[in-house]
């Protein structure tokens, strides 16, 4: 048994959409955006209790990054904050696209990456 979610955030070119499969041991996300959805990073977030003894949780992250990608800088934030919250294993797969983009595109796309968190958190949680 799995439900499946859809969230988007951006405007124009730099809009990213993402796809939500929530197992029943483990959520799956696809993040894409771009004129090219491919996949460019994995990355798999394993929750764990914080190494500072305070009973708080954080994660162990591995990554997988295809050769000449950065596409872990959006889906890196995403896994991490995801396992966190929900206390499940997480891996986010992410391929975005922006040709010739700017340097204030990819801060763009950094930052849309960061509101999707609220937005997938909340479509999980409906």
């Amino acid at each position: 048994m799995y439900a499946t979610f859809h969230v988007s955030v951006g405007e124009d070119s730099l809009h990213l959409k993402s796809s939500i499969v929530r197992t029943q041991d483990g959520i799956n996300i696809y993040v894409g955006g771009g004129g090219k959805t491919h996949i460019g990073t994995t990355v798999i977030s394993q929750p764990r209790p914080s190494l500072t003894g305070d009973g708080s949780r954080s994660c162990t992250t591995s990554v997988f990054n295809i050769l000449g990608h950065k596409d872990d800088e959006i889906a890196v934030p995403i896994a991490e904050e995801i396992c966190k919250h929900f206390n499940e294993v997480t891996v986010v797969t992410a391929g975005i696209h922006i040709e010739k983009a700017t340097v204030i595109d990819i801060e763009k796309l950094k930052g849309y990456g960061i509101q999707m968190i609220s937005l997938i958190i909340a479509a999980i949680e409906r």
